[in-house]
């Protein structure tokens, strides 16, 4: 029994060294091992029961020596590598469970921060109404999207204008050396801003309509702030009226709406008066007569224009001038110019430009004409008249109010011509003797332009071409 006593303190003792000297070097996974976590270990356990069944300190009868070579064995099974390769080891496992990380990534990581905190910071910077914000300055040119929602008509202009478009030509090579060269500086920005800003405004009046209460005559009335400032006592709040719910939350009342319904129908006209007065001297070797000349022009149109596939058209002109005749004896004046034109086209759209088209004229005179120092008629109120049905392709070209062309083109075409007195003479007006109407078939063509050459002179031209495949009749104006 001494001997086991003296081989127990002997073991306590060498193991409280052991443990004292070694804690501070074995590091596995950054942990500290201790003799009680190594009396733990299943595997140590049991590698020293192996070790020791054999041995005769099981049964108390051990040496010294074999009492050593018992805890050799178990430090040897328990911490074989020394303190510097359990240190080489726990790096080796550091490297592995090292990631490197992409340098863009962390770059855009500290982009992200620091975008989040400047918008945390202008965010409670903006809600504090208490606190200035001297680094925003104010800017007229963005006054729309500062001002309470409201119905601008620039927004719906632009979209529907074409004003500046260019068309691009890919065969343009660029020219480097007049990009190179100095530029004018940038005037146009207020207007580049007020165009991107009513792109935006479209598309919140059609993404949000209802929220759109005000429109732009509402704020012609305001005035702007004055430059004295008046101080006025707040009104006092009651809090009962703030609580109740209004009964109009989300728009306006039935009894509110309106709704006005499109007119397709367009009317215009125009009328003229030219008066001309012409002096022949006695002494004049040509001869002549002075004459005074009175000259009207009527126009009215009556336009329709569903912006889809319909059109109609109507037009009325009247036209009439008079003429003093000196040399006529029997006749102190006589028109020179007598006629009545009444139009109409009634067009289905086809494809592009085109539409297929049913027209129809009537054109006529009102007054009576006589011969020079006779009272032979020449011609009266429906006489002659002439009246034109054709079915066909019209192709119609309009810019802008600038340019306004159509090209009428009737291969099927229906044409009257009639004389309604009996004192005129009818071979005149393609009519044979002995007859007062001739109906012909053939075809006819007919171009109108309108030409805005400024904004107070305007260019009207039409050309007409009628033929029965035997003759052909045409009229410019």
């Amino acid at each position: 029994m001494k001997k086991i006593g003296i081989f127990l303190i002997v073991l306590t003792l060498y193991s409280k060294g052991y443990s004292q000297t070694s804690t501070d070097n074995l590091l596995v996974n950054d942990t500290i091992l201790t003799n009680t976590t190594l009396v733990k270990d299943s595997t140590i356990t049991q590698r020293a029961t192996k070790e020791t069944k054999s041995d005769i300190f099981v049964r108390d009868t051990v040496a010294i020596d074999s009492m050593h070579r018992v805890i050799q064995i178990l430090l040897a099974d328990t911490i074989a590598a020394p303190s510097k390769s359990i240190a080489a080891d726990s790096l080796s496992l550091r490297k592995k469970n090292i990631v490197e990380i992409n340098p863009i990534v962390l770059q855009f990581n500290r982009f992200l921060y620091k975008y989040r905190s400047d918008r945390k910071e202008w965010c409670e910077r903006w809600d504090d109404i208490y606190l200035p914000a001297p680094d925003i300055r104010s800017n007229a040119d963005y006054y729309k999207l500062s001002m309470p929602a409201t119905y601008y008509s620039a927004p719906i202009e632009q979209a529907m204008s074409i004003e500046g478009w260019t068309p691009k030509i890919p065969f343009i090579k660029e020219n480097v050396e007049h990009d190179s060269l100095f530029q004018v500086p940038h005037v146009t920005t207020s207007a580049d801003i007020d165009r991107a800003i009513n792109k935006q405004l479209l598309s919140f009046y059609l993404q949000y309509p209802n929220l759109v209460n005000k429109n732009e005559m509402q704020l012609k009335d305001l005035e702007p702030l004055s430059e004295e400032l008046i101080i006025k006592r707040p009104r006092r709040e009651y809090v009962y009226g703030l609580l109740t719910t209004p009964t109009h939350v989300h728009g306006v009342q039935e009894q509110d709406l309106s709704v006005a319904k499109p007119n397709f129908w367009k009317i215009a006209g125009n009328a003229d008066v030219q008066f001309s007065q012409n002096y022949v001297s006695d002494n004049w070797y040509n001869g002549g007569e002075s004459v005074k000349t009175l000259l009207g022009n009527l126009l009215w149109q009556f336009n329709y224009d569903d912006r889809q596939k319909v059109q109609f058209e109507n037009k009325i002109e009247w036209k009439m001038g008079f003429v003093t005749t000196p040399s006529d004896t029997v006749h102190k004046f006589k028109p020179n110019n007598d006629m009545v034109r009444l139009s109409s086209k009634l067009g289905y759209k086809a494809i592009a430009n085109w539409y297929y088209t049913l027209s129809g004229e009537f054109k006529t005179q009102l007054f009576s004409n006589y011969d020079t120092n006779s009272d032979n008629l020449i011609a009266a109120l429906f006489s002659p008249a002439e009246l034109n049905l054709g079915l066909g392709m019209d192709y119609k070209y309009n810019k802008d109010g600038v340019c306004n062309l159509s090209v009428l083109v009737n291969p099927f075409n229906y044409t009257r011509y009639s004389v309604a007195s009996s004192k005129v003479d009818p071979t005149k007006y393609n009519i044979k003797a002995g007859k007062k109407v001739e109906n012909q078939l053939g075809s006819r063509l007919e171009v109108t332009l309108n030409y805005k050459i400024l904004s107070n002179l305007m260019w009207d031209s039409k050309f007409s071409y009628t033929t029965n495949y035997e003759n052909f009749f045409w009229e410019s104006v």
